[in-house]
């Protein structure tokens, strides 16, 4: 992919949440020093395991962390150049929803039960266009139904949450959040609670949505092979960092973090004799308050980790043009990458 504007650049970013004692509270770094950037129309993902700060970072860029306990204490959020850890209430509330939307992991929950489907889409529109009517954001509310293919959107725009089906839900929240036409979506998990078929259906939706507006889509996800069929960029986060990233091909084809392939090797493969197994990454994920602030996070879990990575944290570099690694023993594991092909 040619890259284009860059329309969100998240620089050092550092969210913290402080827990515990008042006079002597617990720091948890939910993301430290978490850097990425998005193009105009690109499909990012952002990969790793629950608790390693991927949804943290998305809702620091929403500006939707709760304070307390959460607070974003370091970095840049800068959108168009705009920096938007420095900006008012009243601008984050004018940007969210308008150019950049968020569609949540869970749509019953996320959904105003006591609220039809279409006066909550009619009024994230009249929000943000102080110009429109109810009847014509109404109308504008049941075209967005049409367009992300739920079937008797004039019906359906007059029922509750409770009478759609998952599916159906999470097909709405794509509705609204694409009401304003956002520059950026950010889509954390959106298809969790749903069944497989259901699934492809709605990434397929979200993919040519964004084929078709031009929108940016961050895709924070545990599935690897919507990663590999959809993606421009992939970044592979733990601790609250990013440990890899580059194109599907840097990662699947030649990825160098022991994380990354980790990761890989847990996916089942039936195109291998059943004598394969079922690999898993050993230990937990850490906890994010006991973690040695200058160090590998992933060094309590790591075969190759050394002295080195636990009184030292890896800088990301670049091993080829548009792949980065954090990792000092990225050279020692071409045994286990070739394992993978």
């Amino acid at each position: 992919m040619v890259q284009s504007e860059v329309i969100l650049d998240v620089q050092h970013l550092q969210t913290y949440f402080l827990s515990g004692d008042k006079k002597n509270p617990t720091e948890m770094r939910a993301s430290d020093d978490f850097s990425y950037q998005v193009h105009k129309g690109e499909f990012v993902a952002i990969v790793g395991e629950s608790g390693s700060g991927k949804s943290v970072s998305a809702l620091s860029v929403m500006g939707l962390i709760p304070y307390p306990p959460g607070l974003v204490v370091g970095g840049k959020i800068l959108f168009h150049g705009k920096d938007l850890v420095q900006c008012s209430d009243a601008e984050i509330e004018s940007i969210r929803g308008s150019k950049i939307s968020m569609i949540f992991q869970e749509p019953s929950t996320a959904l105003n039960p006591v609220l039809t489907i279409g006066k909550q889409i009619a009024e994230t529109i009249r929000i943000h266009d102080k110009k429109i009517g109810k009847k014509e954001a109404m109308a504008k509310a049941v075209e967005l139904l049409a367009k992300v293919n739920i079937p008797n959107p004039e019906v359906r725009a007059k029922q509750y949450p409770f009478e759609l089906s998952g599916g159906m839900q999470q097909r709405a929240m794509i509705a609204m959040a694409m009401s304003c036409n956002p520059e950026i979506l950010i889509c954390d998990e959106p298809t969790t609670a749903l069944d497989v078929t259901v699934q492809a259906q709605v990434l397929e939706q979200l993919n040519s949505l964004r084929e078709e507006f031009g929108t940016a889509l961050v895709l924070i996800t545990h599935n690897l092979g919507v990663v590999a069929r959809y993606a421009d960029s992939v970044k592979v986060v733990y601790g609250g960092k990013i440990v890899e990233e580059g194109t599907p091909e840097h990662i699947f084809e030649n990825p160098h973090h022991p994380y990354t392939l980790g990761l890989i090797r847990a996916v089942p493969r039936l195109d291998l004799p059943r004598s394969y197994g079922l690999h898993t990454i050993p230990g937990e994920q850490p906890d994010m308050s006991k973690i040695i602030p200058n160090s590998c996070a992933f060094a309590v879990r790591c075969p190759y980790a050394t002295d080195e990575c636990r009184c030292q944290r890896p800088p990301l570099e670049e091993i080829e043009p548009g792949h980065f690694c954090a990792c000092f023993h990225k050279d020692e594991t071409d045994e286990e990458r070739s394992a993978l092909v």
